[in-house]
């Protein structure tokens, strides 16, 4: 049913567990009053804007949304780790690496009659490169030749080899929007979005709901999407979204908060877990104090126990973080573990820095979330009996905190999650010092050169020695705290017959094939 991509093969992901994809399962009733024409989807939190410049491969920032409307030109697939075909049908590399071919499915059209050809695409992708748009997936652009050579293939001739560059596609670049739509109103696009995906954008209410529609100029019309009506609600309080599947209010969600899935299980709600790489974290902002003296990372990190925090905030449903990189990982090394509680070596560090005029003071950013609020708790009572350190709190909502934290970088400490299959783009992406997601500024040649060499080659041995190079400067130098391991988790109403629940990415749906039987 699908191309196969012309690839290298990636080795890691094929160790992380199988793809969250459900076959159905519950009794013949329509859940939440639907038929098996429509479905709510309960999703993390309101979009900001589901321009692609705006809306990236993640839940806190419109992925969900934008999944439905734009559908993606490659996929990750988490059982393997590969970069898989969507709308694209191929991606394929030469020159080592520096020149990629993306080959398009034929007769691809957007929901508004627009061709999505390789001229939509490269229209996309330089509308991300212009400094006026201020563009999420600028640095992913910076200095990458994007030509035409057929109306179905694109040519790209990058800065530096990359023989991973179709999963920069999959991860950064898979939303295309029509090119007439979004010249005819560049403002406005992100609310008003014009995809090729499964559905189009019927209506939006904002911190209610979305409604979307079959989109009849699918490419796969005929077969999929299979529901006429896909509905997806923004709802924030965790217990309200249990108790909305509980009552047959909404049919799915998917989740990164380990409570929300253990208490979905106590619920007796169906669940399917999927572990990850990476994990939640507090990010230091490197670049100014007083984060920019490492000592102060380091003490932050020893002043706190992973483990305890898990039982008091997850009631143990989480998993506490030893390594970077998920146990069973091909590239986790274990030779590198993270730090490890020692209040004693804590203090230590702390009175030096004191004694050197430099008590430690700072400023937690957070979202305005029930989990982020106790975690934020639970960090100010391990403070507590500690001397030379302060901590401020500050509760932002969603749009608030990626304007401040994850643009502007005006923090000191913040909370973020990390959550990956295959370490590449992401790992480049965040800890590069010119990766787009190094929200901390953190600069470290050395893993700069390693994070280069692991993108530079498929072979599985480089690549091993390269990520095992930056997980021990990780545990070093610190430029993150991190205490709990990532996973996803698809959770469904008990009545509702879900089929083909396809999870990929931090918890985004494959929304061609998702539906009701």
């Amino acid at each position: 049913m699908r191309s196969v991509l012309s690839r290298r093969p990636a080795l890691v992901a094929a160790l992380l567990g199988a793809t969250l994809t459900t076959a159905a399962c519950g009794d013949d009733s329509a859940a939440g009053g639907s038929s098996r024409d429509a479905m709510t989807v309960l999703v993390t939190q309101e979009a900001r804007s589901l321009d692609p410049i705006v809306a990236s491969l993640s839940q806190i920032t419109g992925g969900t949304q934008a999944a439905a409307v734009f559908d993606v030109l490659l996929w990750i697939d988490p059982k393997t780790g590969r970069a898989q075909p969507q709308l694209a049908e191929s991606a394929t590399a030469a020159e080592g690496g520096r020149v990629w071919t993306l080959r398009l499915r034929p007769d691809l059209r957007f929901s508004d009659g627009t061709p999505l050809d390789a001229e939509a695409v490269k229209f996309n992708w330089e509308r991300h490169a212009d400094p006026a748009n201020k563009s999420l997936q600028a640095r992913v652009v910076a200095g990458v030749g994007i030509s035409v050579a057929d109306s179905r293939t694109v040519r790209v001739t990058l800065p530096a080899p990359n023989a991973h560059f179709d999963k920069v596609i999959a991860h950064n670049l898979a939303f295309i929007g029509s090119p007439t739509a979004i010249k005819a109103d560049p403002k406005g696009f992100g609310a008003k979005p014009v995809g090729a995906g499964p559905y189009r954008l019927e209506s939006w209410v904002r911190d209610q709901q979305m409604v979307f529609k079959r989109n009849p100029k699918y490419w796969q019309v005929g077969s999929r999407p299979p529901l006429e009506e896909l509905i997806l609600k923004p709802v924030v309080d965790q217990s309200q979204r249990l108790a909305m599947l509980g009552a047959d209010q909404a049919q799915v969600l998917t989740t990164a908060q380990a409570k929300l899935m253990g208490d979905a299980r106590k619920a007796g709600l169906p669940v399917v877990t999927e572990g990850k790489s990476g994990g939640f974290m507090t990010l230091f902002n490197t670049a100014r104090p007083p984060f920019d003296d490492p000592r102060a990372r380091r003490a932050f990190a020893l002043i706190m126990d992973p483990a305890a925090r898990t039982k008091v905030v997850t009631d143990d449903a989480g998993k506490p973080l030893s390594t970077f990189l998920r146990p069973g990982s091909d590239f986790v090394a274990s030779d590198a573990p993270l730090p490890a509680n020692n209040r004693v070596e804590a203090q230590r560090l702390l009175d030096a820095l004191a004694a050197e005029g430099k008590p430690l003071s700072f400023t937690y950013s957070t979202y305005n979330s029930p989990g982020s609020h106790v975690t934020a708790e639970y960090w100010l009572a391990q403070l507590a009996t500690m001397k030379n350190i302060s901590m401020k709190t500050e509760f932002l909502e969603g749009t608030q905190y990626l304007q401040k934290v994850q643009i502007q970088r005006q923090f000191d400490a913040g909370e973020f999650v990390l959550s990956f299959d295959d370490p590449e783009p992401v790992l480049y992406n965040f800890l590069h010092s010119k990766g787009q997601d190094n929200h901390m500024q953190w600069k470290n040649p050395a893993v700069d050169g390693a994070l280069e060499r692991a993108r530079a080659t498929t072979d599985p041995e480089v690549r091993r020695a390269a990520y095992a190079e930056v997980q021990r400067a990780l545990a070093e130098d610190v430029p993150i705290f991190a205490y709990e391991q990532a996973f996803t988790a698809a959770i469904r109403a008990k009545n509702a017959k879900v089929v083909d629940l396809t999870v990929f990415e931090d918890g985004l749906i494959m929304f061609d094939r998702l539906g009701l039987a």
